[in-house]
């Protein structure tokens, strides 16, 4: 069975301050452990203190950026990511955080399970939400995107998937926020899902 790990980069706030892209990226695998050592080659090394420490593109060394990113591209992985400008954002959604959230995560996994011939997937998401909130939001999964899905919401400084994500949300972040290309190039071998225009993003899902 196939796995998908989910993970963002940046926020869904609209003050001037909040940044102008929210960034959903995917990192698709046939194995879950494909990019277990990618993660933990870039431990070594590190002090004891920062090992304890969930891996992240945000807090990581230029060098372990690198050495994260390179090894993903080596690996047998799909990658997939949806870049919204929040300036296309409808008024009402605005209004309801929550759905818009859920909105772009389905709209990304529609896309990237529409290029499946599976029936079923794992899809593994960083857990951001309230214990009461999780059934509604695999509520919305399940009832608009049409291939079955084993939804987890997991605690990412335990999963090695979602940590490698990061790596990759973080990357495509920077590349459209204006701060350069370098780590994006590292990994744009491997992506196979791009949306990042205003019809992609609100087109509904078939």
């Amino acid at each position: 069975m196939k796995h998908i790990y989910l993970d963002e980069s940046g926020n869904l706030g609209f003050s001037e301050k909040s940044g102008k892209y929210f960034i959903v990226a995917g990192l698709c695998v046939d194995e879950s452990k494909t990019v277990d050592r990618c993660i933990k080659n870039a431990r070594t090394g590190l002090s004891k203190k920062y090992k304890q420490n969930e891996l992240k593109f945000s807090n990581s060394s230029d060098a372990n950026k690198r050495r994260v990113l390179h090894c993903i591209s080596l690996r047998d992985v799909s990658l997939s990511y949806l870049a919204l400008n929040k300036d296309w954002v409808p008024y009402d959604l605005r209004q309801n955080i929550p759905l818009l959230h859920t909105y772009m995560i389905g709209q990304l996994l529609s896309n990237v399970l529409s290029d499946m011939s599976i029936t079923r997937i794992n899809v593994i998401i960083d857990k951001f939400l309230h214990s009461k909130k999780i059934d509604g939001f695999n509520d919305y999964l399940d009832n608009n995107v049409s291939v079955k899905m084993n939804i987890q919401h997991v605690s990412s400084d335990g999963n090695n998937g979602i940590q490698a994500v990061d790596f990759v949300a973080g990357a495509v972040n920077r590349k459209y926020r204006g701060y350069g290309n370098e780590y994006y190039e590292l990994i744009k071998n491997k992506i196979d899902i791009i949306l990042d225009s205003h019809e992609q993003i609100f087109k509904k899902s078939s």
